[in-house]
């Protein structure tokens, strides 16, 4: 793998275990990468290895020598290293530190004691706060800024508590919480009953006329939400999320608000939406005139590969701004592909596509600040090793940046690999074990796999078997060692038959999404839970239920289906033959969901050329289509019920 934009003379710490390259290089970054251990040996004194990193005691902030927060680990107060202090959820953090609202790895508190010296409990949230730090803090309240306000949901609409989990809004009142749906998790459901709520909260939930199968689903909720104040992503009005809120606390984020729709160019050819803090993003793949240099207006013909951006309103989803040119992208002008982007909570992207040089193909990442500057551009897979130009993600879970990508031209194997906001390397492992001896996958140009989850302290990869062609998973560590024996779906449709396999992560395991027969011998979508450990001399890894969503398969499309995770449950964004986007949401146990809910829509029913692309930011799903008809991307968002 090659990276770029790395000047000459950087240093690197390495430790190669089992195939991982763990460490980093400092690159341009003003605090230099925290050294990564596996025994106190690794260390150099006085320092100490908590957590696979080299750390230094503290009893307050100001003894880490990089300004990291003083933390109270197992092991005792230590400096918090930075690639640890941001999550989305609390299994990312060092015990017994928590994920807080605003998505760092805090200690709990009930008094200013329980905290490292200096440290302040916070009055509502209780949790520790450094006044020297945390910009957000805020000593007049003892709070953070934006904190979320405590209260707790009403008693009129089943389960509450979201009212008190979004900034701006009061949860006491009577009716606050959600409608509670009292069918949808059972595979066969007869006459389920009337699901609405009392009371002004948000909407109730949906009967499940997901499972076949169902007769006579009973009524939807008919509490419409409350129309929220200017910072609540919590009201029924039809906004845009508030961006700074937590997930949804395991309910179905089944609200959507307005869309976003890119400008159409016939020389775009794919393209991903992202939201942020402050914005929706589209990004668009251009292949054509270089129209910032000479161009079209002027009659040049050099031809560019370069990805545009479009800014628009995070409330009326209207447009800030044509789009424009946000960086020329790797590869000869011809060819170039978007295949996904991921931001973290500090508001860096990365964007995975893929490039021609000459008629051969490769894959990279443009790493992005907060502002859309370009940090650098790393080269994933090499030229001619990328077969499938669909077959490559970017996520960030587990507090990096993670790319996954098939690789080679047959036979084919998972390349999987680690990177910092920055763009500076965290490891990477060149073929993912799966249920074959060598590693190899079943890669046909098609099928959609390689897609990289998270949960717990396990990441699973989808892709299909040699052996059967049906979709399967393989779960690996976080050193890269496989963690039981691979998962076979065989009620999936095999690769050969233009199939996909997405998969996303809940709270205690894994939702893989995929098309197949359900029992009835039905097209059908599937989804199965699947555990995030290993049980048994054997390793096996418990699977759960399959659900099957009757009406037809999803679209057999290399772009069909991607999922991502809310840091409790499961998203995933679904194309059908229509031209329609569907979202669905799991719960932690996988257990509980929603019916397909159409969420975007093209004019054409759909093609081979059509992207659907999922991710969340502040615990609200960011969901996109590109129109290959339209040449255009179309992103909407999810705010909780």
């Amino acid at each position: 793998m090659t990276h770029r934009g790395f000047s000459e003379g950087v240093r690197c710490s390495l430790i190669l275990v089992a195939g991982l390259i763990l460490g980093g290089c400092s690159g341009s970054s003003k605090v230099p990468a925290t050294p990564g251990c596996f025994h106190a040996s690794d260390c150099k004194d006085p320092l100490q290895c908590v957590q696979l990193y080299c750390v230094a005691a503290c009893e307050e902030s100001r003894d880490c020598p990089n300004g990291e927060r003083c933390i109270k680990a197992t092991e005792g107060n230590t400096c918090q290293p930075p690639e640890t202090a941001t999550c989305q959820y609390t299994s990312q953090c060092t015990k017994p530190l928590v994920c807080s609202f605003d998505q760092q790895c805090r200690d709990q508190c009930q008094k200013d004691i329980d905290c490292p010296t200096g440290q302040k409990c916070t009055s509502v949230t209780h949790l520790c706060a450094d006044p020297t730090i945390d910009k957000n803090y805020d000593p007049a309240t003892n709070e953070f800024r934006g904190a979320p306000d405590g209260g707790t949901g009403g008693a009129g609409g089943g389960s509450g508590g979201v009212g008190g989990a979004v900034t701006g809004t009061g949860g006491s009142g009577a009716g606050g919480g959600s409608g509670a749906s009292d069918a949808g998790v059972d595979a066969a459901v007869a006459n389920p009953g009337d699901d609405s709520g009392a009371g002004g909260g948000s909407s109730g939930g949906s009967d499940a006329s997901v499972d076949a199968p169902v007769t006579n689903p009973g009524d939807s909720g008919t509490d419409s939400g409350g129309s929220g104040d200017a910072t609540s992503s919590n009201g029924g009005d039809g906004r845009a999320p508030d961006a700074t809120a937590t997930s949804c606390t395991g309910h179905a984020p089944t609200n959507f608000g307005h869309v976003a729709s890119s400008n159409s160019d016939s020389h775009y050819t794919s393209g991903v939406g992202l939201l942020t803090s402050t914005e929706f993003l589209a990004f668009n793949a251009y292949v054509g005139p270089d129209s910032t240099d000479g161009g079209v207006a002027d009659g040049g013909t050099g031809l560019v590969n370069r990805i545009d951006v479009q800014h628009f309103d995070l409330v009326k989803a209207t447009s800030k701004g044509s789009a424009t040119p946000l960086l020329t992208a790797a590869g000869d002008g011809s060819g170039l592909y978007v295949n996904g982007a991921a931001i973290a909570p500090t508001g860096e992207i990365a964007i995975v596509y893929a490039a021609a040089t000459a008629s051969s193909w490769g894959v990279y990442l443009a790493f992005l600040d907060k502002d859309l500057a370009l940090n650098q551009t790393t080269q994933l897979v090499a030229l001619g090793s990328d077969y499938s130009h669909n077959q490559s993600h970017v996520e960030w879970v587990n507090g990096t940046f993670v790319a996954s990508s098939v690789v080679g031209g047959g036979p084919f194997t998972i390349k999987m690999a680690k990177f910092r906001t920055d763009g500076s390397n965290a490891g990477s492992t060149s073929a993912i074990p799966t249920d074959d001896p060598s590693g190899f996958v079943y890669a046909v140009y098609n099928p959609g796999e390689s897609q990289v989850a998270f949960s717990g302290s396990t990441f699973a990869i989808g892709y299909f078997s040699t052996s059967t062609q049906y979709p399967s998973l393989t779960l690996v560590d976080e050193i890269g060692a496989e963690v039981g024996v691979p998962v076979s779906f065989p009620s999936g449709v095999q690769a050969s038959n233009a199939a996909f396999v997405a998969v996303a992560g809940t709270s205690q395991g894994f939702v893989a999404v995929y098309d197949g027969t359900s029992s009835s011998n039905t097209h059908s979508l599937l989804a199965t839970f699947v555990s995030n450990s290993a049980s048994g001399d054997a390793g096996v890894v418990p699977v759960g239920a399959t659900y099957a969503f009757t009406g037809g398969y999803a679209y057999l499309g290399p772009w069909a289906a991607s999922g991502s995770s809310d840091g409790i449950g499961a998203g995933f964004a679904v194309l059908y033959p229509d031209g329609s986007v569907s979202f669905l949401f799991f719960s932690g146990d996988g257990s509980t969901r929603t019916s397909p809910q159409a969420v975007l829509q093209q004019v054409n029913a759909a093609s081979g050329g059509d992207e659907t692309h999922i991710t969340n930011f502040g615990g609200n799903f960011a969901v996109s289509l590109y129109s290959s008809a339209e040449h255009l991307t179309r992103v909407v968002a999810s705010s909780c019920q």
